[in-house]
Formats: structure tokens, sequence, C-alpha cells
């Protein structure tokens, strides 16, 4: 009775912190031994705050379900408190930024080195910023804290190892960035390196790499962007440019008629990207031996570029090469024809039909 007595005197005297950290330790107790089911029905139904204290710790543990997590804690999950958390939270929050910092140097370095011609040193100084980064990223993806901007950290890990020339890695990364619920714009940057990566692969002759890298980017501009988004086209075209590459004309006309349909709808007629369009689907005709349909789409591409362009743009020698091409495949064939008529009424012996020969030979 002593004891008893003692402790409710002193209960008089505490303050109104006291009491609420009091009750904080009852809910803490209720919380460390096993729930009555009228507990646990308390607990959970916020319509029925009959016991206060129970209702204030469940909303208490609301905030340990991280927004990246797949399962929420249950109770028995929780042994931190939430100053322990927040030291913690802290503590790799300390460990990104300091990895970051380090990745960000070895980066510098880099750099000067490319500037200083030291080319021996820029991929391993890269391929070190790329392992800081990455596990920064990792780091971060691991702890769950949506207030470090983990698709950023993807980003700049797989940009380092592009520049170290580690593709997969930089596959991985992206493709880890992408799935990190990034905003748009950061959407859009990952997808810009993916076709970044994909261009390299197809420039090796790579092809059975970079196609599942346009292909995935343009699904998910399809998919998170407006149907005449400036982006779409442009993965149209590559996507197109890659079965045509690859001999599989049939899947790369439609991307390139899309592709063209979209900017003649969103730009200016006389638009260097309508030409581009024109350019692509004209030569896919020309490849096709379809000249009468590709010869008015290149011709009209030369036009805009030699308009829109100055006239020794690098534009303009490709259309001019384009239709140069297509006006020799034509002309082969108006002189085979003609050869044919010719032998079949003079003989091969006959001067008119040496010089037909000749000109054909020469194409």
């Amino acid at each position: 009775m002593k004891k008893f007595s003692a402790i409710e005197n002193n209960a008089l005297t505490l303050t109104e912190a006291d009491e609420k950290e009091l009750c904080l330790s009852h809910d803490i107790f209720l919380l460390a031994r096993p729930l009555t089911e009228e507990e646990e029905r308390l607990l959970y139904d916020p319509a029925k705050d009959k016991i206060p204290s129970l209702a204030q710790v469940r909303k208490r543990l609301e905030r340990y379900q991280s927004p990246f997590s797949k399962k929420p804690k249950t109770l028995t999950d929780i042994t931190l408190t939430p100053a322990d958390e927040h030291e913690q939270f802290l503590k790799t929050l300390d460990s990104v930024k300091e990895l970051h910092l380090k990745a960000k140097e070895m980066a510098q370095l880099a750099f000067i080195a490319r500037m200083e011609e030291q080319a021996d040193k820029v991929k391993p100084l890269y391929k070190q910023a790329f392992d800081y980064e990455r596990q920064a990223a990792m780091l971060s993806a691991d702890s769950h804290e949506d207030e470090i901007e983990l698709p950023m950290l993807f980003k700049s890990a797989a940009n380092f190892a592009l520049e170290a020339e580690r593709y997969e890695a930089a596959k991985e990364m992206i493709e880890l960035g992408l799935s990190s619920e990034p905003p748009i714009e950061m959407t859009e940057e990952l997808l810009g390196l993916l076709d970044y990566l994909a261009d390299i692969y197809y420039e090796k002759g790579e092809y059975s790499k970079a196609q599942p890298l346009l292909e995935k980017a343009l699904a998910i501009r399809e998919e998170k962007l407006e149907e005449d988004h400036w982006d779409i086209p442009n993965s149209l075209n590559n996507l197109g440019l890659l079965y045509q590459a690859q001999g599989e004309y049939d899947r790369a006309h439609p991307l390139f008629e899309k592709a063209l349909a979209i900017r003649e709808k969103t730009l200016d007629e006389e638009h260097p990207d309508v030409a581009t369009s024109l350019n692509n689907l004209g030569s896919l005709y020309q490849k096709q031996g379809k000249y009468d349909k590709a010869q008015p789409l290149l011709e009209k591409a030369l036009a805009i570029r030699e308009n829109s362009l100055y006239a020794e743009h690098l534009d303009v020698a490709t259309s001019l090469n384009n239709l140069g091409f297509l006006y020799q495949e034509q002309a082969k064939r108006l002189f085979e024809k003609a050869l044919i008529i010719l032998q079949n009424r003079l003989g091969n012996n006959q001067p008119y039909v040496k010089l037909t020969h000749n000109h054909l030979y020469h194409l």
C-alpha cells in the first residue's frame, strides 16, 4: 500500500507533458502484449474511439507504412521508436549524400582528364563515379525513403555507366529509374538515355539489343504522353529505322506513316522534322523498289530542307544523295529496258547498242 500511495501522490505532481508521456508508455505496453479482440477492434476502427490512447497509437502507426512498401507493416514489425527511425533516416541520408559527392568528384576528374586528352583515365574515373552513384541509389532504394530523389540517382548512375561504356549496367540503372515512379519530366529524361543506349547498340550493329529498348521507350511514351507529343514520332522513327535496317519493311512502314501523320498535324508543313519523316518513308519505298511512291516524297523532303535549312546543311546533302540514288536506279531500269529492245532489233554489234550497254555498265 505504501508503494501505491507514493506513486499515487507523485502522480498528482505530473505536468501535462508527463501525463501524455505516461499515456504513450501505457499504449506501448498494450502493444507489447497480445491484444484482446475488443482492443484490436477499437485499434483499427476509427469510428469507435472509446479508448483514445489506442486510437492515437493507430494514427501514429500509419506513418510507418512507406509509400514504396508493397506490404504494410504490422504491429510486430515495428521495433524502432520514431526517434530511432528518424536517426536511422538521417544516417542513411548522410551516407547517400557522401556517396553522391564522391561520384560527382570522380565525374569531375573524368571531365578534366578528357579535356586534357588523358583518354586512358576517363573511363576508369567514370567507372568509379558509377560505382559510388549506384551504391547511393541502391542504399536509397533499400531505405524506402521518398525524401531522397531516387529516380535522379538512378539517372545519374546510368549517365556515368554510359560514359564508362558499361552498357548493361546503364540499362539496369535506367530500368530501375523507370520503375521508381519518377515524375513525367524525369521519365522523359530516362527514356532519352534509353534511346541513346539503343543508338549505341544500333551503330555497333547489335540490333537484337537495341530493339527491346526502342520498343519499350515507344510503349512508355504512348502510355504516358499525349498522343501528339513530339517525342512519340521521334520514337516511331527510331524503331522504324531499326526494323528497316533488319529488312523488316512491313513493320517499319506503319511506324513511318504514323510519325509523318503526327508531324504534319502538329508542325508547320515546312518544318525540318516533316522533311525527315518524308525522307524516311520515301527511302523505305525506294528500298522496296516502289520508285513511283518514293520519288514525290524524296523530292518534297529535299524542297523543304532547301527552303528551311542553309544550303550546306548535312540534311540537304542527305536528301540530294537519296534522290540521286533514286534517279540512278530509275535510269538503270530504263537503260536495261532500252538495251533489251536494241539487242532484239539490231543485235549486239551495232555502235548504238554498245553505247547503251556502256551507259548501263557505269551506273
